[in-house]
């Protein structure tokens, strides 16, 4: 990797309404699914979703990615060019630093290449020193090579794809890989050093029988507009996969982007292994996780619509301080250093926490607690989660701060709204949940805003929730798109001792908080807090704790079932 590089550690029918002064409405939190598209029928959607790129993460976003990676620019006057045509290449007499084999371009030197044309069965092999920084520029050229990678980083410090303002490109492997040196080529792009796709024009990626885009260092896709399709990973990469400033959109037989390095693993070291994505759109329909990383998922800005997963987002740390995001799971939409994956992959984390230590049953009946060290951050962004297991998952904390999370799981099963194996503290921003009861956990701490957690009975896929105050004004309001027995609200506009009234489908309630926190749920949950959910009922012996903590699902403490205090 280039030493001046920095490696940075570190549709929906619902809306939700809140009083806010004339200066918080122009930051309004209401959002459909997906930018510059309206509602579909029967959408309760009333206004636009709105996202902006924060001044950190404009901030964090110049040390992810250089000038050059976001400029997209090249010199055409001092660039080789490069005409393809059918089984066969030629480039300009003054052109240095390409050798012509047949249908197999090398570029030897540092320098930019304009491609043109399309090529049948070849590839462009990049075999630099490792000093030198190649531009690749596509200029309405379509590449396919039938058995290996059309583009192949063999050697080279760093490799800009770019695309030229208007042009429509294509990158493609034609079904087979067949060994042409040591490396085990397995991607349409295959870079054993640091690639950067930018530009304005189209790519499309096709790997009908391996993964899209391979990046043994790091990835970095900073403009144009990308369609990736992939029978296994749509991007994979070593060290990083980043996204800014571009439209991509990838449909992948397992991972849509898949960040991990196998060597760290067999070494036993702990991986760096991170995706981060700032004022990007991407688009994810994937066979098993939308993404994952090994250590951090970095969502600073941008969009992701993750439409088809197994889990949706997965990583050690998961921070979010920006975006739009909409994930839809058939396991856990946020799952922190989880995931009992379907992914064949074996990098993927270990066994997930579905029974560790859940409804106070220590260890969870033998089953793993899936570890500690996870954490999911949400200090900002708007996110809309739809999941068929948990709903945010962490193997150790979850931290929300500000942003708004909406959260829609199933009525039945194992599953919860929120799900931790340590703490879950909200001190901002709004978070709404439906889903099951049964197994259900709370926020351990609640600061400077309201919580309420119910149980509502069964309650009906378009059943709405809208929560007012004494005064008629809604605070906010969701219609699932799922079965829910139980709703979860928390926000900053509810008074610590407010009263207000909930109601969810057939179900109806005036709730009095007291010290901000009220449930329904009681002890039989498994939560914190009163032997039950924050402000739940009192187990036998139970102890009062605003927020959470004895009786929860750790089973720790006097209310817990661990403790040998009988329920009510």
């Amino acid at each position: 990797m280039n030493n001046t590089e920095m490696k940075k550690n570190g549709r929906s029918n619902w809306r939700i309404t809140r009083k806010m002064t004339a200066a918080a409405i122009a930051a309004m939190l209401l959002f459909t699914g997906c930018a510059g598209t309206t509602a579909a029928a029967g959408s309760d959607v009333s206004a636009e979703k709105t996202s902006a790129v924060t001044e950190t993460a404009a901030a964090s976003e110049s040390e992810q990615f250089t000038e050059r990676d976001l400029s997209g620019e090249y010199d055409e006057s001092s660039s080789a060019r490069i005409t393809l045509s059918g089984s066969s290449a030629s480039a300009d007499s003054s052109a240095s630093g390409v050798s012509i084999d047949g249908s197999t371009i090398t570029l030897s030197a540092e320098g930019t290449y304009i491609f043109s044309g399309t090529l049948t069965d070849g590839q462009i092999i990049v075999d630099a020193d490792d000093t030198a920084k190649v531009q690749i520029v596509l200029n309405g050229a379509d590449i396919t090579s039938s058995t290996s990678a059309a583009v192949y980083v063999r050697s080279a410090d760093k490799v800009f794809v770019t695309t030229a303002a208007g042009s429509e490109n294509t990158l493609a492997n034609g079904g087979t890989f067949t060994a042409i040196d040591d490396s085990n080529i397995d991607g349409a792009v295959f870079a054993k050093d640091d690639i950067t796709f930018n530009g304005s024009g189209s790519l499309t990626v096709t790997s009908p029988a391996g993964h899209g885009i391979v990046g043994k260092d790091d990835v970095k896709i900073a403009g144009g507009t990308l369609k990736i399709s992939a029978a296994k990973h749509g991007v994979q990469a070593n060290d990083s996969a980043r996204f800014a400033a571009a439209d991509v959109t990838i449909e992948a037989g397992t991972d849509g982007v898949h960040v991990s390095d196998n060597a760290d693993e067999e070494e036993g070291t702990a991986s760096d292994s991170y995706f981060y994505i700032s004022d990007a759109d991407l688009k994810i329909d994937a066979g098993d996780d939308g993404v994952h990383a090994d250590a951090q998922a970095l969502i600073e800005g941008g969009s992701i619509t993750v439409s088809s997963s197994y889990e949706g987002i997965e990583a050690l740390e998961i921070s979010v301080s920006g975006g739009d995001i909409d994930v839809t799971a058939s396991d856990d939409g946020f799952n922190a250093a989880g995931g009992n994956s379907s992914s064949t992959d074996t990098s993927s984390f270990g066994e997930d926490d579905w029974m560790g230590g859940k409804g106070g049953f220590p260890g969870g009946g033998g089953f793993s607690d899936g570890g500690s060290d996870g954490s999911i951050s949400i200090s900002g962004g708007n996110i809309r989660i739809t999941a068929g297991g948990d709903g945010v998952d962490s193997n150790g904390s979850v931290q929300i701060s500000g942003g708004t999370t909406v959260v829609q799981g199933p009525s039945q099963g194992d599953t919860s709204i929120l799900d931790h194996n340590v703490s879950a503290t909200i001190t901002g921003g709004t978070f709404i949940g439906t889903g099951g009861a049964g197994m259900g956990e709370t926020f351990t701490s609640v600061e400077n805003q309201g919580l309420i957690t119910v149980s509502t009975g069964s309650q009906s896929a378009g059943s709405t929730v809208k929560l007012t105050d004494s005064d008629g004004n809604v605070i906010a309001e969701t219609t699932p798109e799922l079965d829910y027995t139980a709703v979860y609200i928390s926000t900053a506009d509810m008074d610590a001792n407010g009263t207000y009234t909930l109601t969810a489908g057939s179900y109806s309630e005036t709730i009095q908080l007291t010290d901000g926190v009220y449930s329904s749920m009681g002890g039989g949950a498994g939560m914190g807090g009163k032997g039950g959910m924050a402000g739940g009922q009192q187990n036998s012996g139970g102890e009062e704790m605003r927020g959470g903590g004895p009786g929860g699902h750790s089973g720790m403490g006097p209310g817990g079932m661990d403790g040998g205090s009988q329920m009510q």
